[in-house]
């Protein structure tokens, strides 16, 4: 019988923005989620190596590390690259290394030296290199860092061979690694000798996995994970005599030990590089910043966002009307032909209304919008893809600052009209934990994929599709407001007025593929059809019920369940212009907001979008849509986004915060709406 063979791993770290993902995708068939800006993944992701990269068999895994520019303590995605190189001892790591920006990639390289893994650099984005008129001896580089480098245009799926061929036999040890040495001077070498050889006598178990020399120098650059590590195996080995040391080594470096290290080390890198790399005889001004002169012009670059904006939501509303006939056409036509098919197996009455009002009515209305939201998601996609999400933030940097937010904290907003769930979980790459804490309690004013369906569903109900989108887009820059009043009453009551300094990579241009652009699309669409499929279908199953029960009584009635719970808390919303019906599906757009046009099917009995429009018409004025939009937009974000604000804070108090802020906010907001309203004529 064979020996079952021993499961490779390769670990993917670098730079955001690098291609890590692109390659990552490349090797597994992954389609996973590839955002042109810097931070784009969060968290590690594993995916199964390709047949075809496969040497006789040999089972692999791959793993996407966080983007990280060092191997420091200081943000959760530098631990968790760190944490796994060093815990898990993958059997390569691939540092992927933005060739147009070598020096500034290398930093991590060398890092990587330092502790001792088994590296392969592949050197990506050749061809912008190229374009910009850089040649890179990738032998040379190889040689100066000891291991072996591998030139690649990822984005286009070259090198990719070659890249796993070397990966291969550097994993089976057939590859000859050298280690590299950077000498911190003679002021520090002393304290790093001596500190590595107490290391090594009396914390061995930590010698062993990191090596005695990279814990010194890491004790040196006051890292507080490691130097924690260190103590609880001696406690001798931080003590006054270090601070000493580290005190001296200061007054003889004339700065800090921590910036005096990294400064030898880019005298290191900046070696190599004038060694390998070569530019022509004037650096060629490329698209990426020529465009920059406009989009990030300090006068033009906000204007321009917000056209941007209005142009996409009002391209979702003309290009997603008649795309939505189509699918109501269906849903109309499979409602026909599953109620007579009922009726020919004589199916019971209550089987019959589960299945025509909780599955067709309950998530056909939601399924109808399916356009709207591919057309959304399409928009968002190529601006990421085409790097403009960056120069966005960049943009907007100096109006975050002035509302007490990061300028980095947009990105994380911006991924919040897709889903405020992995937007939250993105506040993980802001530095300072103020910051933070202040970038996840805003975030749920931003008004996700969800609530913008519902908003899509009543623009389109009351009114034109001609002024549907800037209705919908009024709602945008309201969000926008509030972001900012928030963020200025946060800064100055909940956290710590001080700020990090912004400092962000403005990635090149890049021409969207058709293939990335639909996968894009296609995972965040199929998230999005599998909850109407289940976790919908599953809420419309118990809105039927409580609208059914008890017995006897006529559907969805005062005298049902849901007519109870919605009149016992009619008092609470009858300021704001709500009936009992729009009460109960406020409160069920708790689980997910997608459930309010669900809740409104189930409610008024209506099988299609257009006959559910006009009954809300009837009931409805346009003022008291508005309204509701309004409240749909700040109240309370769904259970998940509650759930993740719960795990990104670790405290009930923070959860419970946001739930009650966003409220009441949206409470005393849409009462003034409903009010300035009125006084103008629109009752």
């Amino acid at each position: 019988m064979k020996s079952k063979k021993k499961k490779l791993v390769f670990a993917l770290t670098g730079n955001p923005n690098t291609g890590k993902s692109t390659v990552f995708n490349a090797l597994s068939g992954a389609h996973q989620k590839i955002g042109n800006w810097p931070g784009a993944t969060v968290e590690k992701k594993w995916g199964t190596l390709l047949k075809r990269y496969r040497k006789d068999g040999q089972p692999a895994e791959i793993v996407d590390l966080p983007g990280t520019y060092s191997l420091s303590a200081y943000t959760q995605e530098e631990l968790i690259a760190r944490n796994f190189v060093v815990e898990e001892k993958p059997d390569v790591v691939i540092d992927v290394v933005d060739a147009s920006n070598l020096e500034r990639n290398l930093y991590l390289a060398i890092q990587l030296k330092e502790l001792g893994v088994n590296l392969v650099i592949a050197l990506n984005m050749v061809d912008i290199a190229h374009r910009r008129g850089y040649t890179i001896d990738a032998k040379a580089l190889s040689d100066l860092l000891g291991c072996p480098v591998v030139p690649l245009v990822a984005d286009k799926g070259k090198g990719m061979a070659e890249l796993m061929e070397v990966s291969m036999l550097a994993a089976e040890g057939k590859l000859t690694a050298r280690p590299i040495t950077v000498n911190y001077g003679k002021d520090l070498k002393e304290g790093i000798d001596e500190l590595s050889d107490h290391v090594s006598r009396h914390a061995k178990p930590l010698a062993k996995q990191y090596g005695p020399r990279w814990i010194a120098i890491k004790i040196l650059e006051n890292d507080a994970e490691i130097m924690a590590k260190v103590n609880s195996q001696d406690d001798d080995i931080c003590d006054a005599k270090l601070i000493d040391f580290a005190k001296e080594a200061e007054e003889k470096l004339g700065e800090a030990v921590d910036i005096s290290i990294a400064s030898k080390r880019y005298g290191f890198i900046n070696g190599i590089v004038k060694t390998v790399l070569k530019k022509g005889p004037e650096e060629r001004i490329i698209k990426s910043d020529k465009i920059d002169r406009i989009l990030i012009n300090p006068i033009l670059g906000i204007p321009i966002f917000l056209a941007i904006m209005y142009l996409m939501f009002q391209a979702v509303f003309l290009f997603g009307e008649p795309l939505m006939g189509l699918v109501e056409l269906g849903i109309d036509w499979v409602s026909v032909v599953v109620a007579e098919a009922l009726i020919s197996f004589s199916a019971p009455e209550w089987l019959s209304e589960l299945i025509l009002v909780a599955l067709i009515e309950g998530v056909g209305n939601v399924l109808i919008f399916l356009p709207n939201i591919l057309l959304l998601f399409l928009g968002i996609a190529i601006l990421e893809d085409t790097g403009y999400m960056a120069r966005a933030a960049f943009v907007m940097n100096r109006v975050m600052q002035k509302i007490g937010l990061h300028g980095k904290s947009f990105i994380s907003l911006v991924l919040g009209f897709g889903c405020n769930v992995p937007a939250i979980m993105a506040a993980r790459t802001l530095k300072n934990e103020d910051d933070r804490l202040l970038t996840i309690l805003i975030n749920p004013l931003v008004p996700c994929a969800a609530r913008i369906e519902v908003f899509v569903f009543l623009a389109g109900a009351f009114f034109a599709p001609a002024i549907a989108g800037q209705i919908v887009f009024s709602l945008m820059l309201l969000s926008f407001a509030l972001i900012a009043i928030m963020g200025v009453t946060f800064r100055k009551f909940l956290v710590a007025k001080k700020r990090q300094p912004f400092v962000m990579e403005l990635p090149p241009y890049h021409m969207p593929t058709f293939k990335g652009l639909f996968f894009h699309m296609w995972e965040r669409t199929k998230v999005f059809v599998q909850k109407a499929g289940t976790f919908i279908f599953l809420v419309a199953i118990i809105m039927w019920f409580l609208a059914s029960h008890p017995q006897g009584v006529e559907y969805g009635s005062a005298t049902s369940y849901i007519g109870m719970l919605g009149h016992a808390l009619a008092p609470v919303f009858e300021p704001l212009g709500f009936d009992w019906k729009g009460t109960v599906a406020l409160i069920f757009g708790f689980l997910a907001k997608e459930v309010v046009i669900s809740a409104f099917g189930v409610l008024y009995g209506v099988v299609d979008e257009g006959s559910l429009s006009d009954t809300l018409a009837m009931v409805w004025s346009p003022l008291q849509a508005y309204v509701f939009m309004v409240f749909i937009l700040i109240y309370v974000p769904c259970f998940a986004t509650i759930a993740v604000i719960k795990q990104e804070t670790n405290s009930w108090k923070w959860m419970l915060f946001a739930v009650l802020y966003t409220t009441i906010l949206a409470w005393i907001v849409a009462f003034i709406v409903l009010q300035m309203g009125t006084a103008l004529g629109y009752a």
